[in-house]
């Protein structure tokens, strides 16, 4: 039986759907006829769309330039945030290093690294990091507040107004321990000038007195790095070695990494007859920095109590000319001569 074709069921016949003519192109997804064609791949492409396409291209070509050292600095300051988690100070001040000569105005990396040079006592890149984040937006709460207390600790390190005011006429800044004593007196929470006459107690020799001042200090203060690293040498000196050996690690505590602190281990341990365990430690430190004349010193020391002749002149050799470590190196001297005891 025949199908009745009616116009409601009659099946619709391909056009153009440019022009409705009949006559397209079969064989292409758009049904356009031949004229029509021919016409829109002729078409002129807009002036807004080139130009559109070629800043897509430029932006293409800058991005191809830039992001690998964008990518460097993001893979350094990643890192350098995982050694500030581990407490490796020194690590993660020398990835930040990397990181700022990228970006040196990067906000994330002079954050990190005004943490790291404080832990790491590099006062100069701290400050140099501190100016350059004046008037910048500290926006993650948690890294303000450890920058706050950077800033408060550091302040601690410098005299008061007070204290300046008080000894203006002391130009030198030589001020008589009696002199200083009776200031202290008064003002029992200065820090700077307790700090500063228990540093000259140990000039003297008066190692208790100078201990007894960095116990008050650290009442204040617990955490104020320069008292805790000065009684490692004051335990020392008073004969405690536990005692000099638990404020080692409460500074390594605070900095895996301090060279100081694993220095000043290292001697403790040497002055106690640990020879080899205070070689092992002498040499960690210097695999951290090569250059740090307490420990090269600490080093040298260490080799000749263990009787390595060889490289103990060789650390000596390659610190004569350089002044910067000549005090530290002149007492290592002096022990190896026997002028000098640990």
């Amino acid at each position: 039986m025949e199908e009745n074709l009616t116009p409601e069921n009659k099946p619709e016949l391909p056009v153009c759907i440019n022009c409705e003519s009949p006559n397209v192109l079969h064989g292409y997804p758009v049904l356009l006829c031949a004229d029509c064609r021919t016409k829109l791949i002729n078409y002129p492409i807009p002036k807004a769309v080139k130009l559109f396409g070629a800043a897509i291209s430029v932006i293409l070509i800058i991005s191809l330039y830039w992001l690998p050292q964008n990518l460097g600095a993001a893979i350094s300051l990643s890192r350098a945030e995982k050694a500030e988690q581990n407490l490796d100070f020194i690590t993660s001040q020398r990835e930040l290093e990397k990181a700022l000569k990228i970006a040196p105005n990067s906000i994330d990396i002079l954050e990190h690294l005004m943490i790291a040079s404080y832990y790491n006592n590099d006062l100069l890149a701290l400050n140099d990091a501190s100016n350059k984040l004046q008037s910048k937006p500290i926006e993650d709460t948690s890294i303000y507040n450890k920058l706050t207390y950077i800033i408060d600790e550091t302040k601690l390190y410098m005299p008061s107004d007070t204290f300046a005011k008080t000894f203006q006429q002391y130009k030198d800044g030589n001020v008589p321990d009696a002199v200083l004593s009776k200031y202290v007196s008064k003002n029992p929470s200065d820090i700077f000038a307790i700090y500063s006459l228990a540093s000259s107690y140990d000039d003297k020799k008066q190692y208790k007195a100078a201990d007894s001042l960095l116990s008050k200090v650290l009442t204040i203060d617990k955490e104020f790095i320069p008292a805790i690293n000065f009684k490692t040498k004051v335990k020392r000196e008073l004969n405690q070695p536990d005692s000099s050996i638990f404020y080692c690690d409460r500074i390594l505590a605070l900095n895996r990494q301090s060279v100081y602190a694993i220095s000043a281990k290292a001697r403790t341990f040497l002055k106690i007859g640990k020879k080899q365990e205070g070689l092992i430690l002498a040499k960690q430190g210097y695999q951290l920095d090569k250059n740090m004349a307490y420990n090269l010193a600490t080093l040298a020391i260490a080799y000749h109590l263990n009787n390595d002749l060889k490289a103990r002149d060789a650390i000596i050799k390659t610190t004569n000319k350089d002044t910067t470590t000549a005090f530290y190196m002149n007492f290592a001297k002096d022990i190896i001569s026997n002028k000098a005891t640990l």
